[in-house]
Parts: C-alpha cells; sequence; structure tokens
C-alpha cells in the first residue's frame, strides 16, 4: 500500500462517513454526511436525529442508548433487535465510505461545495492519538469549487491515521443535548436552532412535534419555512404574478425561481427589505431591480401585481403607481428550473447576495394568480398544486373557533382571516338566524341548490334557459356530473372572467363554447344553451350565437350525480375539464331544461346559504293570494278566481261572465260531468273564441308530459297564429293544423273537434274541416280527473314544449258531447288572472 493517499474534496458524493473522537477512546462514532439539507431530502434518511451542517449538508446520529448503524442513517438500541442484515458499529469497526444517492427525486443540490470523494474507496480512520486538540464533529470545510477546479489534499499515512490538525476547522457543538428526547412524527426532522431542538415539519403537517394533519389553503409564514410550486412554465419570454398577502414582518423573501440552485445565472424574486417590495430579475446579463415607492402595509392586506416582459418589468404595490425597470445586458429570456419557491427557499445562504435577503417571509398569503390563474396551495396529491414545503401552517386555522351558528348551520374559512355560516336551506344571515320566503334566490359566493340529476334525460338533446343577475365576474351557474371522481360526462354554465362560457363532456373531450363579450355586473340576463348530439349552441342576450362541438365521437350525454345550481359541495368533485372552481353572486331567477321549469326553491332537495334577492316579488307584493311571478326586475301578480287588478288587490264584484285570459291565466276544472265527456273512445267539443295572441293553450286534458312524452293527452290551441290540435291514445301523436291565419279579425269564430277512436276532425266556422289520426291500435284517451282551459300551471313543462304560455283571447259557449254546456267560471274549481271580456 502506498504510503500516502490524497484526499479530495469534490462536487457531488453524497456520503462521507468518519469518526469522532470522545474522552478514553481510541475510536469514536461514526458520523455520515448527505448533500441537500433535512428540510429537503425527501423522504429523509435518518431514523431518529437530523442535523444540518452550517456549511452544507447534514448528518444522521442516534438518540442516547442507540448506537448509529453502518449505513449512517438507522439507530440500534439494546432494546431494539438488529434487522436482518443491519450491523451495528463498533468502537473498532472501520467503515469503508460508500456513495447514496439521495438527490432523487430532490429539488436541485444547494450547495456543491461540500461534497467529498475518497480514491481507491480508501478506508478513513480518525485515531484520537493524532489529534491536538478540535471538535468533536468533523465539519467539512468551504471553498470547494462547483467546476471541480479546486482540491484540498490530506495526508493520510499507512495504516489509515489521519494527520491534519483540526484546529483549523469550525468547531459545531453536538447537537445531541438539543434533539435529546425529541421524536418528530409524520416523516418530521429534528434540527437545531439556537441550541435548541425544533421539528421541520413536512408540508400538511403541523404542531410541535408535527403530530397534527393540516390541509393548506391560506399559507401562514412563521420565517423558517417554505413550500415548493411547480416550476413556472412558459415564462421564458413574460410572466404576471398577482399576490394579496398579509406580512407580519417588514423583511423577507416571498417568491424565488433560478435556473441554478445558487440563482448564479437567470432568476427572478420578490423580497420585503424594510416594508419595501423589491422586485429582481436577471436574464443572464445583469439583474434588474424594481423596488415599490411606499412600505407595505404591516398587519393588513396588501395587493401586488409585478409583470415581466422581456428584459422589461413592471411593480405596482397597492394603489402606488408601477415602479419600471430594465434588467442589463442584451439577453432578454429567462431560464427556470428551480420550483416556484413561496416563502422562502430551502439554502438562503446560498441566494442571500443575489435576492437581498437572509430572512424568510413572515405572514399569510390569500391569493396568488400566476398568469392569470389562481394558484392552489393544497398538496399536489390531494389535488392541490404545492409539491414539498417545511413549516406552513393555515392562517384560517382559527377562524371559526368562537362563532356560532344556529338552526344546523356550520362554520368555514370564507377567506385567510374570516369565516362563514353555512346555513341550511330555509336560513341564511351570519348566524342562520334569519328566515323569509325566497322568491328570488340569491347566492353568497358560498351557496349552492341541489335537485336531482338530469341522468339519462339528456341523452340526445340538452335545451337550457336561464335567468340570472351576476354580481360577480366569476362562478359556477350550473352544474351536472357523471360521478364525483372528476372524471367522465358533464354539463356545466359558469362566469370566467366575466365572459359565460357552456361546457359539457361527453366522454371524449369537453366542447368549451364562450360568449363574445363580457356580461354587465347587476344586470339581468338570459342565456340559452343547448347541444344536440356533440354540437352545441350558446346564445347569451343578444350577443352573436356561438357554435361548437365536442371531442371525440360520442353523441349521448349521461349524468347521475346531482344537478347543482349557484355552485357545489365540493368543487373537488366536480369534472377537472369544468373549470368549476367557484360558487356564483348574484341572483338566480328562472332555469328551464329540456322545457321544464325548475321549483328553484321549492324543488330543491337541499341547499346551502340561499337568501331573498333584492327584488320586488321579495315585498309579497300579491295579495290575497295571488302568486308573483318575476319578469327581470318587474313582476306580475296571477291572481286567484275572484281577485284583479296589478296586486290582486280588488275583488271583483261579480265573477266574469265572459272570461278574457291573458296568456298567464286558465280555469281548472275537475267536475266528473266534464271530465267523462273528455275521456274515453268518443269527444265532441265546441267553444266560440276571439284570439289575440299568435300563440297559447287553448284547452287541454292529460298528465304531465315532461315526465313521459308517450302518456295520453289531448291539445287544442295556437302556434304561430295557426289552430291545430294534437292528441296521443298511447301508441303514438296526432297532429292536425288548419292552415288559415284569418281567426285574428277581431270577431268571434266557432270550433268544434270531434274525436270517434283514432280519427279526428277539426272544424271552423262551420264550413271548414281538416281531419287526421292517431297511429297504433290504441283507440280510447285515459287521462286524469282535471281538464284545463285557456291554459294552466307550467304549460311548457307539462306539455313538453308544444306550447309555451296559455291562451291570450276570450272564450265563450263551451259545450260538450253536443248536450253539456259548461258554465265557465261558476264550474270552475279554481283559476288564475281571469278578466271580463
Amino acid at each position: 500500500m502506498p504510503s500516502q493517499m490524497t484526499l479530495c474534496i469534490k462536487l457531488y458524493l453524497a456520503v462521507l462517513s468518519i469518526w469522532s473522537v470522545t474522552a478514553g477512546q481510541s475510536r469514536g462514532k461514526i458520523v455520515a454526511f448527505f448533500q441537500t439539507s433535512c428540510a429537503t431530502a425527501a423522504p429523509n434518511p435518518c431514523e431518529q436525529v437530523c442535523t444540518d451542517i452550517r456549511s452544507g449538508g447534514f448528518y444522521c446520529e442516534c438518540n442516547d442508548g442507540y448506537t448509529i448503524n453502518a449505513d449512517g442513517m438507522t439507530c440500534t438500541g439494546p432494546a431494539k433487535p438488529n434487522k436482518p442484515g443491519d450491523k451495528a458499529v463498533s468502537d473498532n469497526d472501520i467503515v469503508q465510505v460508500k456513495s447514496v444517492d439521495l438527490t432523487k427525486g430532490l429539488p436541485p443540490l444547494q450547495s456543491s461545495a461540500h461534497t467529498m470523494w475518497l480514491k481507491s474507496d480508501s478506508s478513513l480512520v480518525l485515531d484520537r492519538n493524532t489529534y491536538k486538540g478540535g471538535s468533536s464533529i468533523y465539519n467539512i470545510p468551504e471553498g470547494g469549487s462547483s467546476k471541480l477546479d479546486s482540491y484540498v489534499d490530506y495526508d493520510i499515512k499507512e495504516g489509515g491515521d489521519y494527520i491534519e490538525d483540526l484546529n483549523q476547522l469550525p468547531e459545531q457543538k453536538s447537537p445531541m443535548t438539543s434533539c435529546h428526547g425529541i421524536v418528530c412524527q409524520n416523516n418530521g426532522t429534528c434540527t437545531s436552532v439556537d441550541s435548541k431542538g425544533a421539528c421541520l415539519c413536512p408540508l400538511g403537517t403541523y404542531g410541535t412535534y408535527c403530530e397534527s394533519e393540516i390541509e393548506i389553503k391560506y399559507p401562514k409564514f412563521t420565517g423558517d419555512g417554505y413550500l415548493a410550486l411547480p416550476l413556472l412554465r412558459n415564462a421564458h419570454r413574460e410572466f404576471q404574478v398577482e399576490l394579496i398577502f398579509r406580512p407580519e414582518s417588514y423583511d423577507g423573501l416571498v417568491l424565488f425561481s433560478a435556473e441554478t440552485s445558487n440563482a448564479e445565472k437567470d432568476f427572478f424574486s420578490v423580497v420585503l427589505s424594510g416594508g419595501f417590495v423589491t422586485f429582481r430579475f436577471d436574464c443572464g446579463t445583469g439583474h434588474a431591480e424594481l423596488k415599490s415607492t411606499t412600505q407595505v402595509k404591516l398587519n393588513a392586506w396588501n395587493r401586488l401585481v409585478i409583470t415581466r416582459v422581456d428584459n422589461k418589468g413592471k411593480l405596482k404595490l397597492n394603489e402606488d403607481p408601477v415602479t419600471e425597470g430594465v434588467s442589463q445586458g442584451e439577453y432578454t429570456s429567462i431560464t427556470l428550473r428551480l420550483n416556484l419557491y413561496v416563502g422562502g427557499y430551502s439554502d438562503m445562504t446560498s441566494v442571500s447576495n443575489r435576492v437581498g435577503t437572509t430572512h424568510q417571509f413572515v405572514g399569510c398569503l390569500q391569493e396568488l394568480r400566476l398568469n392569470g390563474r389562481r394558484v392552489d396551495f393544497r398538496r399536489r396529491n390531494i389535488l392541490g398544486e404545492s409539491e414539498f414545503g417545511v413549516n406552513v401552517g393555515e392562517c384560517s386555522a382559527n377562524v371559526c373557533d368562537n362563532v356560532f351558528c344556529e338552526n344546523g348551520g356550520t362554520c368555514t374559512a370564507r377567506s385567510a382571516d374570516q369565516s362563514i355560516c353555512l346555513c341550511p336551506l330555509g336560513f341564511y344571515g351570519d348566524s342562520c338566524t334569519e328566515s323569509q320566503p325566497v322568491h328570488v334566490p340569491q347566492f353568497s359566493g358560498h351557496s349552492y341548490l341541489e335537485f336531482p340529476g338530469l341522468q339519462r334525460s339528456v341523452l340526445s338533446y340538452t335545451d337550457i334557459e336561464i335567468t340570472f343577475k351576476p354580481t360577480s365576474s366569476d362562478g359556477t351557474l350550473l352544474y351536472n356530473g357523471f360521478s364525483r371522481d372528476r372524471k367522465g360526462d358533464f354539463l356545466s354554465l359558469s362566469l370566467q372572467g366575466g365572459f359565460l362560457e357552456f361546457r359539457f363532456d361527453l366522454g371524449t373531450g369537453p366542447a368549451i363554447l364562450r360568449s363574445m363579450e363580457t356580461l354587465t355586473m347587476n344586470s339581468w340576463h338570459i342565456v340559452r344553451a343547448s347541444r344536440t348530439g356533440l354540437m352545441g349552441t350558446l346564445n347569451v342576450d343578444d350577443q352573436p350565437q356561438v357554435s361548437g362541438q365536442s371531442e371525440g365521437a360520442f353523441t349521448q350525454l349521461s349524468l347521475f350525480d346531482g344537478l347543482y345550481l349557484g355552485g357545489h359541495p365540493n368543487f373537488d368533485q366536480t369534472s377537472v375539464l369544468s373549470n368549476a372552481t367557484q360558487a356564483f353572486s348574484g341572483c338566480l331567477q328562472k332555469v328551464i331544461i329540456n322545457k321544464r321549469t325548475l321549483d328553484l326553491v321549492g324543488g330543491a332537495t337541499y341547499g346551502v346559504n340561499v337568501s331573498p334577492c333584492s327584488h320586488p316579488c321579495a315585498g309579497e307584493p300579491c295579495l290575497n293570494g295571488g302568486e308573483c311571478r318575476p319578469n327581470l326586475d318587474m313582476f306580475t301578480c296571477l291572481c286567484p278566481l275572484g281577485y284583479t287588478n296589478t296586486n290582486c288587490k280588488e275583488p271583483q264584484e261579480q265573477l266574469p261572465t265572459l272570461p278574457m285570459f291573458s296568456g298567464d291565466s286558465y280555469l281548472m276544472y275537475n267536475d266528473s260531468r266534464i271530465v267523462r265527456r273528455v275521456v274515453g273512445g268518443k269527444m265532441d267539443l265546441q267553444l266560440t273564441i276571439r284570439p289575440t295572441d299568435p300563440d297559447g293553450l287553448l284547452f287541454w286534458s292529460g298528465e304531465d308530459l315532461g315526465q313521459r312524452s308517450s302518456r295520453d293527452f289531448f291539445a287544442l290551441g295556437f302556434h304561430a297564429r295557426r289552430l291545430q290540435l294534437s292528441f296521443n291514445l298511447g301508441s303514438g301523436e296526432a297532429l292536425i293544423i288548419y292552415n288559415e291565419t284569418n281567426l285574428y279579425d277581431g270577431q268571434w269564430h266557432f270550433i268544434r273537434v270531434q274525436r270517434s277512436k283514432q280519427d279526428a276532425y277539426l272544424e271552423v266556422d262551420k264550413k271548414e274541416i281538416v281531419e287526421g289520426s292517431s297511429p297504433g291500435s290504441y283507440t280510447n284517451l285515459n287521462t286524469d280527473s282535471t281538464v284545463y282551459l285557456g291554459g294552466m300551471p307550467d304549460v311548457l313543462e307539462k306539455t313538453a314544449g308544444r306550447f309555451h304560455r296559455g291562451f291570450g283571447g276570450c272564450i265563450s259557449d263551451l259545450k260538450l258531447a253536443t248536450d253539456y254546456d259548461v258554465k265557465l267560471v261558476p264550474q270552475a274549481y279554481t283559476g288564475r288572472n281571469i278578466g271580463q271580456c
């Protein structure tokens, strides 16, 4: 063996095992040095105690009574037998230095100056007899070169005795006393801070010993932690960062990313320095520094916007003027290879000269937007974006501590420092104590209404009409999904930056239809969105129609989860392709799906934080049992039979003898003498009319066709000024149309309908006859026990879109089966909005 060997300090060796010296012994305990730091090693290899080295790297130790194993990471104690294959280290062992890669899957190394090689796989032994004094724990000397062009040589005598004077090495106190007895849970690691042991808690854990788990939505930093987001992509030429933050200290690193771990090349940073915001960036030929004109507001919310385009930067803090700057040199693009660090960095010492601070941020973050997209600070493995971090708390952790929600409400955080009670349907207000009838529901941004899902009722065709007044430019109006695993079919309507988006996915990729213009806030809007197969259309007010189609070849839509209006109980259960992340703020007046009008309050199976919208109907203007029907900012009172006027205030002196219908009127009969002359195998209907409106239902007997269009029905009415008769006896529908429009001359006209089994005849003014037949073999009309004249409630839904409203005009002389004259108003069981002709 040669008399001397050279030991070289060099980049990228992962482990060095050496002896420490204890009194009265010729051999000490093995200490293994690793790259990175206790905070960034994932998973941390140390079984019991992890200690950072001031000059970079870390090593593992064991608690009292335990002995470090040959791997330099695990420990063996008298009460714990060795695992198979483990070898406890004795005082006389010589350990071969080996290379261990702990950097796989980690962020880039923070230091390159403290890694060692041993030539020829030599064993290294430190003998107490060779010491002239010094530290009991070896510190790797600083000064290594990242370019591998600087070496420090040490002599090792034959036999392995190390003869370098340790007085030349910086002294470091053993951390055994500071971390003794501290057991960090949930993969936390103990480190020495100011000679005291403290646990470094991985992202998602907190507590003195990292004993508790926490979800991070609004990060809280205490000056000793950070979190790392994914690499900021597509930022070579430009990027924009918007930040709402509440600082508790005037100094600290807020944001940082770079090309290399020590930021010696391209980088950008946002720093608080003496209360001023400093934005630095370097494209490779010299950095720019932009500084706010005023200090941040301490312990208050501040809004910061920074923008970089090529080598030009802008900074705006709160309401201050914009600060501009240009980086040095000719380069205009930035190369970023590190994660985007928030609140600090894993090796502040290595970048302090570049970013201008050694401090990490203290305070809270409310919101971070990168190029307009809001960041989800939750851990990446639970749908968020944060990849790793240390010592990050949650700002909103205690906002509900002193909040009591009544009537079954529950408290949750609405922001980093504010709470909100989620009140069940029927209650609203700060503590869920208020309760009033809701005519037009209002949504607060933390609200929703739940209905049964559309399931297979919209397989090939979907038509939605919705009337709403938004108060915020973002929010989900309507959502229905296939399931809650964020996959599969879905249908959604939402506001995105003021634009109305209609999305649907049939299973192979979404269609995204976006309005041409933004919608005005605090104004009523009418939107109609429809799809046939994979083709969709979107109509918003008077804007041009937008068309588009979903991806793939699938043409059917299946929606088995619930239908939600105004929000969702958990946006983590919505499709990732729907972009549904935020609840709607504003009022929702009407929703019609496939000709079925939803009862927005009474028809909901559940709801949260739904209150009355500020609307004339909220004041209950309709008297005497009248129903208030909203119409944008106006309203119409639907007055019960016997009352009239705008507010149903005036009783009619006598019931109308010649009833007048206004499109939202009707008379309903359940008299068996009337019903039995309509149903069965034959029917003869005669009446005289004077129509005024071009469309409307005149006569109806049947069940609700909205649930199943094959049910029996009999309908007479107008469509585009043409009288039409339609009926279904159970085996197919007949449609008979009188194509003339001469009935709108202000005169009375005689109408007669005769049906014998499947055959029917439509006679007008006793001279013109149109005939037709229903298909199939069924011959009897089997309907329920009610007959409607002049309209009915929910015409659109109950006729499955055949008619959209009731009849407008006058009716007289109703006769059934040639022998029964119906007393139009006196025999009616109930009615609505009936006037006198």
